[in-house]
C-alpha cells in the first residue's frame, strides 16, 4: 500500500500485520473517531506487535483477542495506551525537531523526541524515568505519511505516566 499520503491512517495500519495489536487498541478504545481528514491531522507513534510484548499479560491478551462487546474498563485500558502514543497535527520528524523535540500527546503528556537519523529517533516521556529492563523507545522508521496524518514506527510503546 502506498505511503505517500493517499491512504488514511487506519487503512494503512490495518494493511500492516506487524501493527495489528495497535490497530486493535485504536478500535477497542473507540478513538478511531479522532482519525480522518474531518477531524484534522494526527500523529501516531505506532509500536509493532513485538514492541507490545512487554505489556501486562491482561492488556496484551485483550489486544490479541479483542471482545465483540468490550467493557468500559477494557476500553479505558486501550484508550490509555492509544492516548500516550498519539498527538494532534501532522508532525514529521523534522517538524518535531523544529519544536525542540517536544510533543504533547492526547493524554496531555509531554514527550521528548530526539532525531538520530533521517527517519529514526528516540522518544522519552516526561515524568517516566528510565528503568532497568525497560527498553528505550526508538523510532525505527519515521514519517510514514497518510492522508489524515502520519505515523512513526516505534520499538516500544510510550507508556502513560503513573
Amino acid at each position: 500500500m502506498p505511503e505517500d499520503g493517499s491512504v488514511d491512517l487506519l487503512t494503512l495500519l490495518r494493511d500492516k500485520p506487524e501493527h495489528s495489536r495497535f490497530v486493535n487498541a485504536l478500535v477497542l478504545s473507540g478513538m478511531t473517531t479522532r482519525l480522518g481528514r474531518q477531524q484534522g491531522a494526527v500523529t501516531l507513534f505506532a509500536p509493532t506487535n513485538e514492541a507490545l510484548d512487554g505489556l501486562p499479560a491482561d492488556l496484551k491478551a485483550l489486544l490479541d483477542n479483542p471482545p465483540q462487546n468490550p467493557t468500559d474498563q477494557q476500553r479505558a485500558s486501550a484508550a490509555r495506551l492509544v492516548s500516550a502514543n498519539a498527538a494532534f497535527g501532522l508532525l514529521r520528524l523534522a517538524d518535531i525537531t523544529a519544536r525542540r523535540g517536544q510533543v504533547q500527546t492526547w493524554d496531555r503528556g509531554r514527550i521528548q523526541v530526539n532525531q538520530t537519523g533521517a527517519r529514526t529517533g528516540t522518544v522519552a516521556r516526561e515524568g517516566v524515568p528510565p528503568q532497568p529492563g525497560r527498553p528505550v523507545v526508538a523510532i525505527t522508521r519515521g514519517d510514514v505519511l497518510a492522508s489524515d496524518g502520519i505515523f512513526h514506527v516505534t520499538s516500544a510503546p510510550i507508556l502513560p505516566s503513573a
